[in-house]
């Protein structure tokens, strides 16, 4: 239960009620919405003490706290400013209206304190790469190639981060200002609820008796949680918590438990409806509705009704969680009271504050793509050094966004490759959602690409497991994710896009062999320990399944029949006696 006394509680608690009241009444101006949300998540940071990869709490000093505090009010004015002042603002010129004094003062500071905010509490990486964008949009006219562009003055660079809907208070933050906000709520209210206690004991009843029952209940149970959390790093420590002993019981090495359990964590952010809440960015940045992203996701994930009947994902998730918040009064165990409602408006700002602050941070990215022309720069460089092959094309742009992506958060890493790498896959001629959802995979991947899986510090820590060794065994249990949108890219049907339904179930049972056969020649076991040649056949049909074309899937079937009838003769072959005598 959160101290009332502390001023960051009640900090939390209105910026939940504020979420609520605007998803219900509407929102404000957007110039007037933006600024406070990211005012809510900078104050909220500075407030917050940071916390190691490891969850341990780092102690802050008298003085530290008082500056904090100071921060924390510089910034709630910083959004007060927006609201005063609104009427000018919203009648300007932007790029054109020279801003005023305090408008340079209030814009400098309020970016100042917001990647402070960030670097505390997403870490330097996106801080750093927000500083490079900015450098780059100063030096444009000093760099050479395709790199050079006319520069930006710096008035004109605060006037489009942070007086227009552009920069800052673009769509990332509009996005996190509304569907990511209720649906980490929603989550909340589902953890407080008793929704995880549920999916854990579903995960055993399904899965818990049977050979691996122990790694199988942490996926289950990872991955529906995750379709109403959203957050790798959260679900591994909710569920872990769990899972990680659990495995480590029944037989399990600490390392391969916490490898598990983050690669689930990582997969639930797959599984609409969340989906890292990148799906929802997503759904803004191609301009359709939501349904269309969780749609095409449908094979790797499922659907919720609200969003079946065409509603969107803001009445969704206010409705959804009204729901919730009804069904727990049923049974006293589950019941969310006073207490626990506070607990959830006060938890859901804990959750979404860093999401908030990497969807404002990465902004800066965004606004200066935007206006320098880099994301089509770089899309044509990459399809110029791939020679117009589609197959290098994709290698560069996973590449691109497992780099991008590296110690980022989902929704920041989906935003920055979206326009930096998913540009080249569309000259190609690959349609723009499946070159979207091609870096969204590969930008959640970059969560278990060492050495800043961040899951796995977490799960390490749980399992008391060596962090290196942990990264790798999750990146190679997660080596399907790394082949799968490759599949996807050459033959959409996966994505149930331009597709019959016959050729979506061939696909989709074609890959399902293929994943299967991967991991039995990566472990060394399918229905019994496979011989040398065994895996190598595995291998190879494998990747002959997961690419598409009828002459690969026939070989590939082969394959698996091949090592099928070995295994099978092998079993049924009576074991040899040793002669007497």
């Amino acid at each position: 239960m959160p101290a009332f006394r502390s001023p960051r509680v009640w900090l939390a608690a209105g910026w939940s009620l504020f979420q609520l009241y605007t998803a219900q009444a509407g929102m404000f101006d957007l110039l007037v919405q933006l600024p406070i949300h990211v005012a809510f998540a900078v104050a909220l940071g500075l407030l917050t003490p940071r916390t190691t990869d490891a969850g341990e709490v780092v102690e802050r000093s008298g003085s530290r706290r008082v500056f904090d505090g100071v921060a924390a009010v510089a910034a709630l004015g910083c959004g007060a400013y927006y609201v005063l002042d609104n009427a000018r603002l919203v009648t300007r010129m932007p790029l054109v209206d020279t801003p005023d004094r305090a408008d340079v003062v209030v814009g400098v500071l309020f970016m100042g304190l917001m990647l402070e905010a960030a670097r505390r509490h997403i870490g330097a990486a996106l801080v750093v790469l927000a500083l490079a964008f900015v450098a780059y949009a100063f030096t444009g006219p000093w760099l050479p190639g395709f790199l050079s562009h006319g520069g930006i003055r710096a008035l004109q660079f605060v006037d489009q981060q942070m007086l227009t809907t552009e920069g800052v208070f673009g769509i990332p933050t509009l996005v996190s200002a509304t569907f990511i906000y209720l649906f980490i709520l929603f989550g909340a209210v589902m953890m407080h609820g008793g929704l995880l206690r549920f999916f854990t004991e579903a995960a055993l009843a399904v899965a818990g008796s049977s050979r691996g029952g122990a790694g199988k209940v942490a996926v289950i149970a990872s991955g529906l949680f995750g379709m109403v959390n959203g957050s790798a790093i959260a679900n591994a420590v909710t569920t872990g918590a769990f899972t990680i002993p659990l495995m480590i019981r029944a037989g399990y090495r600490p390392a391969f438990a916490a490898g598990v359990e983050s690669t689930a964590s990582m997969g639930g952010q797959l599984i609409p409806p969340v989906m890292g809440a990148a799906a929802f960015i997503m759904a803004e940045t191609l301009g359709v509705p939501y349904l269309t992203i969780a749609i095409s996701a449908a094979i790797p994930g499922v659907l919720l009704y609200f969003l079946i009947e065409g509603r969107s994902p803001l009445f969704a998730g206010f409705w959804a969680l009204v729901v919730a918040v009804l069904v727990s009064q049923i049974r006293a165990q589950t019941r969310i009271g006073w207490r626990q409602a506070w607990s959830v408006l006060v938890d859901s700002a804990q959750n979404a504050m860093p999401v908030a602050l990497a969807c404002a941070t990465v902004g800066i990215v965004v606004g200066v793509v935007s206006v320098t022309g880099l994301g089509l720069k770089l899309a044509s460089g990459i399809v110029g050094i791939a020679g117009g092959s589609l197959f290098v094309t994709l290698v560069l742009t996973m590449i691109a966004a497992l780099v991008l992506g590296t110690g980022l958060p989902t929704s920041a890493t989906y935003i920055i490759t979206s326009i930096m790498a998913a540009p080249a896959l569309v000259q190609l001629g690959v349609p723009k959602l499946v070159a979207h959802m091609f870096v969204f995979y590969f930008g959640i991947l970059a969560d278990l690409t060492p050495p800043t899986a961040i899951s796995t510090y977490a799960t390490s820590a749980i399992a008391r497991a060596d962090v290196w060794r942990t990264q790798w065994l999750a990146m190679m249990l997660a080596l399907s994710g790394f082949i799968i949108p490759f599949s996807f890219a050459y033959d959409p049907a996966m994505l149930l896009i331009d597709a019959s339904i016959p050729h979506v179930i061939l696909r989709t049972a074609a890959a399902t062999l293929g994943i299967v056969m991967l991991g039995a020649g990566l472990i060394g076991y399918f229905m019994s320990r496979a011989r040398l040649w065994e895996r190598l056949a595995l291998l190879a049909g494998a990747a002959l399944l997961i690419f598409p074309g009828i002459a690969s899937d026939l070989l590939g079937v082969a394959c698996f029949l091949a090592v099928v009838l070995s295994q099978h003769a092998r079993r049924g072959r009576p074991a040899p006696t040793i002669p007497s005598g």
